[in-house]
Order: structure tokens, then C-alpha cells, then sequence
């Protein structure tokens, strides 16, 4: 099927990251497409819109600030949810033909998306289908997106065998992209001159880029404590940078750390970055610790070694490669910092573009 309407619903800026290069092609192309913004983040003055054709989204269906509580944000979703019925319905009056409504991955505004494609009969496409942990509450509440999602969708787009047999005793058609599309965000950045001055020049030495800010391990002060410790040690070897995600700032305050890190000379905190620069200091770094799951993709396309701070993680790249996952073990976090350089590969060639393959199936190409 050829689809006259396609929307793209995005949520937070990992999904807008992860969307910017099939949204790209679209624009490339000459197909057209609306951007619709749930304001789960505020994307509307993003740096990447440009690069689709957009100077900001074609709908908005939230404008605010949403409080860092899961109370919050599930008052946020059923608020937003309601009210978007009526908003969504008066952008579509105009736009007869097949439409489809393409969400992203596994967040709270992934799940909107595809029941909102569902209430206004539309198809619902999902991009990064088929991940799992097979546990429900390792990520939460991210894996019951993940599953919600699956089943409210007519078209999965999963990003290699192994997601794709996951959800094999699903309906709708499923397409191996064999890659993901986080793959072309990263082959665009690598491309694509700084935003702004080059943010390595400031770092000095050689280092490694930490990050932690998901909230499971941001709420366990036991951890974060043995986490800041073991980066201040690894810091003395190699220059540490300290990526301070909003989250990340708020619990390093809270536990009277962000003074300790200040007082380190090894120590770079550096604020987040616009992706393009971000990936230049990915880039550039020796390894990465981490406990983000984008993080851990990118690591494995550049051949980089990788220490994931989770107990599970929903993807396989790198898993057994470049990349080892902690399961917040400190003996195995020792072990990968005493040498991380055993973990370096060579870096994963881009041989197929998944965000090409992605809209030549939502434009009736193929």
C-alpha cells in the first residue's frame, strides 16, 4: 500500500534523533509528511528540524514543562491524549487517502501515537520494533511500551533477525531493516561540521565519556555513590567526561556530589549537546561507560568500547563484541576499567541505509 498521509509522532529528542534521517529522505525525496510533536520534550527550536525541511513541527499538541515524576508524566499522557483527539482530527479533515502514523521506539509517546493512529483509523508503523527485555520492569516503563506498542501496530520496522523473531506470532507485516536508523543519524553527524565550536578542544588528554541518567539507577543512591568513585579513580588514568543530564545534575546535588566532581581535575562536566557535537566527542573518546541504550548502539558502529551500566538491556549490539553489559556488577566494572582497550573493534561499515528501505515501504515502492 501507498500511503497519501504519512505522519511522524515524536515524542523526546532520542526519538527525533533516531526519525531526523527517515524524515530526511522523505524531504530528499519530495514526499510529503507531517511532524507531530507530542512536547513529551521540547523539540520545536531543535537544531535537527533543518535538516528534514522544517523550521518547527506541523503540530503541537502540548506546549510546557513536565515535571520529572512518573506522576507527572502519567497526568501529562492522559491530559495530552484526550485533548490530542480533537487537535489531530482537525489536522487530518483535509488529507483523504491512506495515512499512517509512524512512532518511534518505546516511549510513553510511542504508545500515544499508535492509540491515537487507531482512534482516527489510521495504520500505525513502528520504527525500532521488535526490541525486548522480557522484563517488565527492567526498563519501565519502557518494555510495556514496547509490548503495547507491538500490538497496536500494522507495520514493524525491526532493525535485525533477532527483533524480528520476537515478535513473530504478531500480526501485520514485518521488515528487516538490518540496521537501525540511529545508524544513519550517526553517518549524518559524521558528516555534518559542529554546531558549535569543537567541544573536544576544552577536554585536553585523552578520555572517556560517562554517562548515567536513567532514572532507576539515579534513584539508587548506593549506586550513584560507587558509580561518581569509580569515575574520580578511572579519572586519574584518563580525562573523565561527565555528560550532566538534567536528571543526572538533580541527583548528583541531592547527594552533594556535583561539588566533589567540580573540585577533580580530571574531570571535564560537560552540559548535553546538540547530537551532532555529541557524537564528535563520542567520537573522539578512548571508551564509553554507559547506561544508555542509544549509547550503546552508536559504541558498536564505531567500534568503541563500551561498559553498560544495567542489568538488562533490550538491544544486542555489541553484546559479546565491543561492548559488555555490567548488570551493575562491580567486579565486572572493575574488570572492563583496569584495560577497556581489549574491547576496542573495528568499526561496523554502513552497508545498508534502513531509513531508504523504511519509505520505500511507506511510499508504495516496494
Amino acid at each position: 500500500m501507498q500511503y497519501k498521509n504519512i505522519y511522524f509522532f515524536i515524542g523526546t529528542t532520542a526519538e527525533l534523533i533516531k526519525m531526523m534521517p527517515v524524515m530526511h529522505v522523505c524531504w530528499r525525496r519530495g514526499v510529503p509528511f507531517q511532524l507531530v510533536a507530542s512536547g513529551q520534550n521540547d523539540i520545536r527550536n531543535s537544531e535537527l528540524l533543518g535538516l528534514f525541511g522544517k523550521n518547527r513541527p506541523d503540530v503541537i499538541l502540548f506546549e510546557g514543562n513536565i515535571r520529572k515524576s512518573a506522576a507527572s508524566l502519567l497526568f501529562w499522557f492522559f491530559k495530552t491524549f484526550f485533548r490530542s483527539i480533537g487537535v489531530l482530527k482537525k489536522s487530518m479533515r483535509a488529507a483523504p487517502g491512506p495515512s499512517v502514523m509512524v512512532v518511534h521506539g518505546d516511549t510513553v509517546s510511542t504508545v500515544m501515537g499508535a492509540m491515537l493512529a487507531k482512534i482516527h483509523r489510521m495504520d500505525v508503523a513502528h520504527v525500532e520494533a521488535g526490541l525486548r527485555s522480557f522484563n517488565y520492569l527492567h526498563p519501565f516503563p519502557e518494555e510495556i511500551d514496547r509490548v503495547i506498542t507491538s500490538r497496536l501496530a500494522n507495520l514493524h520496522f525491526c532493525p535485525n533477525e533477532w527483533s524480528l523473531k520476537n515478535i513473530r506470532g504478531l500480526g501485520g507485516e514485518k521488515i528487516n531493516t538490518s540496521e537501525n536508523t540511529l545508524r544513519d543519524a550517526l553517518a549524518m553527524a559524521q558528516a555534518s561540521p559542529a554546531i558549535s565550536s569543537d567541544p573536544t578542544l576544552s577536554i585536553g588528554r585523552p578520555y572517556f565519556v560517562f554517562v548515567v541518567h536513567r532514572q532507576e539507577n539515579l534513584f539508587n543512591d548506593r549506586l550513584v555513590r560507587s558509580l561518581v568513585a569509580k569515575a574520580i579513580q578511572q579519572s586519574k588514568r584518563d580525562q573523565c567526561v561527565f555528560i550532566l543530564h538534567h536528571l543526572t545534575e538533580v541527583a548528583l546535588v541531592r547527594l552533594g556530589l556535583l561539588d566533589v566532581l567540580k573540585k577533580e581535575a580530571g574531570v571535564t562536566l560537560m552540559k548535553r549537546l546538540p547530537y551532532m557535537d555529541f557524537m564528535r566527542v563520542l567520537g573522539g573518546a578512548k571508551y564509553v561507560v554507559t547506561d544508555g541504550g542509544s549509547n550503546q548502539e552508536e559504541c558498536y558502529y564505531l567500534g568503541k568500547p563500551c561498559l553498560i551500566l544495567r542489568n538488562v538491556t533490550e538491544r544486542m549490539e555489541g553484546i559479546g563484541h565491543n561492548a559488555v553489559l555490567s548488570k551493575l556488577d562491580d567486579s565486572v566494572i572493575d574488570e572492563f576499567l583496569r584495560d577497556p582497550s581489549i574491547h576496542q573493534r573495528t568499526p561496523t561499515p554502513a552497508d545498508f541505509k534502513a531509513s531508504d528501505l523504511i519509505v520505500d515501504r511507506l511510499a508504495g515502492i516496494r
